[in-house]
Formats: structure tokens, C-alpha cells, sequence
């Protein structure tokens, strides 16, 4: 069953997961399967007894498969915001909200692409990566994909049990950066992304390789910059910002 820019759907949360205390993974159950390209983004809309309504814009943290009746959503508190201080106050297990599905076609990964990927996350700037790397993962194309994750500290990890299981080790195919306090015994990347981690794991990957970057504007651009500088060509250079918002 295909979807259209305009198609809102009404899904059922069926499952809440605390990934820190500002951030929560929704994941929510639609009646029909929703076809989905990892990368895209899809609109939360709440409306009031008077009929006010306000929507936001949140990317998938993952769908099944590509085409699927689950959908998750990683959610960071605004608290200013329109939605997601009534999304953690109030939404429960079993609660019911209106859903524009999806939209959104640069920024996405698809199991076509048969060029080597890098993908850089900071802050929740991840949570389209994520769903990126899942979906290769599923596809099993054999083409090589490196994610590089920055972050504060381990506290302020996304996904801690999927990138950082044993608290000191992640995946082969994923590098943490910590940029404040690394954990005790940690010896992988402890700063900003720079040349040469970009170097390291560009190396790593081989080819002529897309990369992907989403996060903080500040972040998005310098590591533009970098790469831009390192020999790779913009075109090949896909971004994202993430900025404050009326969430």
C-alpha cells in the first residue's frame, strides 16, 4: 500500500522506551503497512476540544523492513514546545494520535546505492542514521557503511544498548565520539570531530563514498567544510540540520 505527502493516518502507541531523561523512543502501530525510505521524516499533528491544531516534524528512528505497520520515532523534550511536553506528560501505551506519513526525499538511504556510506550523527542528529543503519543492516548488500556517532557523554547517548553494549565497546561499523566525559577505560575517540577521525574512517570504508551528515547546524557545517576539504565532492555530501524548535 503506497502513501502520499498528504496521507495521515491515525496509529496506536504500543511501546515508550527512556533513552535519557529528554529523550524517549515512541513506537507506534499502524493499522495498514506504510511504505517508508530510511531518512524521511513524518509529522505529528495534535488538535484541542476548540480545534486548534499544531504538528511537528520528526525523523524515523526505524520502520521494518521498509514497509511495515510499526514506525519509531526518538522524540527529544522541547519544553516550550507544542507537542512533545504533551507527548511525555500524557501519551501512554495504547494512546492514539494522527500521524502524516512519511515525506522527505534527499535525505534518505536506500538498498540500491551500491557506493560505500559514511554516516555522522551528533546529538539527535543520529536518529535518521539509526534508521539508516538498520535498514543496511536488513538489506545485507554487502557495500560498506561506517557510522560515526558524537556526543556529550554516555548519559547522553541515544541507543546506548545498541551502540555501546558493554558501556565500553561499540559495533564494528560504529564509532562514538565522546565530546565531554568519556567513560572510565574508554579508548576510543574523546573530542570534536576532526580531519583525522574523518581520515580513519573514510579509509576504513574505501571507494568514492556518499556521506551523510545530520545534526546541529555549527556541527553540519564544519564537518562540511572538513570533508569538502579532504577531496570529497559536494554532491556526494548529503546533509541535515537540527536546530531548536517550537517541538
Amino acid at each position: 500500500m503506497t502513501s502520499s505527502p498528504n496521507d495521515w493516518r491515525v496509529a496506536t502507541v504500543s511501546q515508550i522506551h527512556v533513552e535519557t531523561t529528554g529523550l524517549r523512543t515512541f513506537t507506534f502501530t499502524f493499522d495498514e503497512p506504510v511504505r517508508h525510505l530510511a531518512g524521511q521524516h513524518y509529522e505529528i499533528r495534535l488538535t484541542s476540544d476548540d480545534g486548534y491544531q499544531a504538528g511537528r516534524l520528526y525523523s524515523a528512528a526505524s520502520i521494518a523492513d521498509g514497509i511495515g505497520r510499526t514506525l519509531q520515532l526518538t522524540i527529544a523534550i522541547m519544553p516550550y514546545g507544542e507537542i512533545s511536553p504533551y507527548l511525555f506528560r500524557y501519551v501512554k501505551a495504547g494512546t492514539k494520535l494522527e500521524l502524516r506519513v512519511p515525506f522527505g526525499g534527499h535525505f534518505v538511504w536506500t538498498p540500491d546505492i551500491a557506493d560505500p556510506v559514511l554516516l555522522i550523527g551528533g546529538g539527535t542528529g543520529i536518529v535518521p542514521l539509526r534508521a539508516m543503519r538498520l535498514a543496511h543492516l536488513a538489506a545485507r548488500t554487502g557495500v560498506p557503511m561506517q557510522m560515526l556517532y558524537s556526543v556529550r557523554s554516555a548519559y547522553d547517548m541515544a541507543y546506548k544498548s545498541e551502540f555501546l553494549p558493554d558501556g565500553l565497546h561499540s559495533p564494528a561499523d560504529v564509532a562514538i565520539t565522546f565530546t565531554g566525559a568519556a567513560p572510565k577505560g574508554w579508548t576510543g575517540f574523546a573530542r570534536r570531530i576532526d580531519m583525522g577521525m574523518l581520515a580513519e574512517l573514510l579509509a576504513r570504508l574505501g571507494g568514492n563514498p556518499l556521506v551523510y551528515v545530520c545534526g546541529p547546524t555549527p556541527m553540519v557545517e564544519s564537518v562540511g567544510t572538513i570533508l569538502v576539504a579532504m577531496g570529497i565532492e559536494s554532491a556526494r555530501i548529503k546533509t541535515e540540520r537540527f536546530g531548536p524548535s517550537r517541538g
